[in-house]
């Protein structure tokens, strides 16, 4: 087999482009069909390229997961740019719902059926988890309120609402972050 990548920083440049055989692979097939396996198939390379540059199956989630949000994080974090406490994680978990319900890559990971397998990948993740203290504007060491944000924005996600009752679940998830009063505020 020939060389399938020449010239340059050949680790980051297998790395990249991995990731992102990796991403379109999920984006095409969903996050149930994605393999280690299929990946060396589209990528022309072997499984062991594939460990040695990018990971396992794991590993090759995270840095899909972490490429793809990238550039919705960005215009989370210019719409949410000098707000603070709850009027910044409101703007931040709203536009989270609309971006992530837009990108055709995250979508695969939104499917019932894999939401419900990936959550506790998504729950482990040091990004995801990371990315979800800065933009709702919370300690990043408070992993059970960073936790309580991303699941509430799962459930969003998977049982969608009208936008008067995602309002009211935004007030909720956003009472029980900083104030700890999520139990006690009820909709009427």
């Amino acid at each position: 087999m020939a060389d399938w990548l020449v010239g340059g920083d050949r680790g980051d440049a297998a790395r990249r482009r991995l990731v992102s055989q990796a991403a379109a692979l999920i984006a095409s097939r969903g996050l149930d069909a994605f393999s280690v396996d299929e990946l060396a198939v589209r990528a022309h390379c072997s499984r062991a390229t594939i460990y040695r540059h990018a990971g396992g199956r794991a590993q090759l989630i995270e840095a899909v997961l972490s490429m793809t949000a990238a550039p919705v994080l960005e215009s989370i974090r210019e719409e949410a740019a000098g707000t603070t406490g709850d009027e910044r994680a409101r703007i931040a978990i709203t536009a989270a719902v609309g971006a992530l319900r837009a990108d055709r890559v995250i979508r695969q990971f939104l499917r019932p059926g894999s939401l419900i397998a990936t959550t506790p990948t998504v729950l482990a993740s040091p990004t995801v988890l990371d990315v979800a203290a800065e933009l709702i504007g919370i300690d990043p060491d408070d992993t059970v309120a960073a936790r309580f944000a991303i699941r509430s924005v799962l459930t969003m996600l998977l049982w969608p609402a009208t936008p008067e009752e995602e309002a009211a679940l935004v007030d909720s998830i956003i009472a029980g972050i900083f104030r700890g009063e999520a139990s006690d505020v009820r909709q009427t």
